[in-house]
């Protein structure tokens, strides 16, 4: 799952073999909640991120979404992978879930090469942790709705991956109508190299119905999903890096 482009100086950013440390900013990794106990507890809409590596493609991040129906099936679902191998974007998918003892297995595909599954001990509602992606890798499970979400607004943000070394930073962005920036400010260090940016630049084109956009920010292509009325997610869609980007709106 692949390395996005940080074009931030003009520099392009090898990809390192070091760790991918991806943490969503804010969650507490854990549910107090009301655990599941059968198909019809899970239902609804989900926003899922994971990241690992994997002897194919290195490593790999990747985000989605899908509609489990209650029954048993994931009716439709859509993600995006940059991975190791090259970037795989915007790819529609379905399948199917079990429910054993609190936990649900969720197994998807594209209906051909793209076959992804994980596990997750979840609560009726609220964020969870995921185990097992495709065998090792992890990340978080996020009851989602789109209701309420607008674009324009100021966001704060943290930025991890991985490019010449650890990347880690922070910043804000203000999306104006029609979800161009007018205004923000970034800084991140990658390995020894710490850049700071006073203006930003990017947008955040309108959602489809499944939550899921293009967005934009310092040169950097992403695809972003809908959590909620003031959260996203946001995914880099460039080879050279991989970045993991989740915004608030304030």
């Amino acid at each position: 799952m692949s390395r996005l482009k940080f074009d931030l100086a003009a520099r392009c950013l090898c990809a390192s073999a070091l760790s991918l440390v991806l943490v969503a900013c804010g969650d507490s990794g854990s549910s107090t909640k009301t655990p599941v106990s059968g198909l019809d507890d899970v239902s609804g809409n989900y926003v899922f991120h994971a990241s690992g590596t994997d002897s194919n493609d290195g490593d790999y991040s990747v985000l989605g979404s899908f509609v489990a129906d209650g029954k048993g099936n994931i009716t439709s679902a859509v993600a995006d992978y940059n991975l190791g191998s090259g970037i795989d974007p915007n790819v529609a998918l379905t399948g199917t879930y079990t429910v054993t003892s609190g936990t649900a297995t969720i197994n998807l595909t594209d209906g051909g090469s793209v076959k992804d599954s994980f596990s997750a001990n979840l609560a009726v509602s609220g964020t969870t942790p995921i185990q097992n992606f495709d065998g090792s890798g992890s990340g978080m499970l996020y009851k989602q709705t789109t209701s309420g979400f607008v674009t324009p607004g100021t966001y704060s943000f943290s930025v991890t991956g991985e490019g010449q070394g650890t990347i880690t930073g922070s910043g804000q962005f203000v999306a104006g109508t029609g979800g161009t920036f007018t205004g923000g400010n970034l800084t991140f260090t990658d390995a020894q190299t710490s850049l700071s940016y006073p203006t930003v630049t990017g947008f955040l084109a309108t959602p489809m119905t499944s939550g899921r956009g293009q967005a934009a920010l310092v040169g950097s292509n992403l695809a972003y999903y809908v959590v909620g009325p003031n959260q996203i997610l946001m995914l880099g869609l460039n080879e050279q890096n991989l970045l993991y980007i989740p915004a608030t709106k304030q």
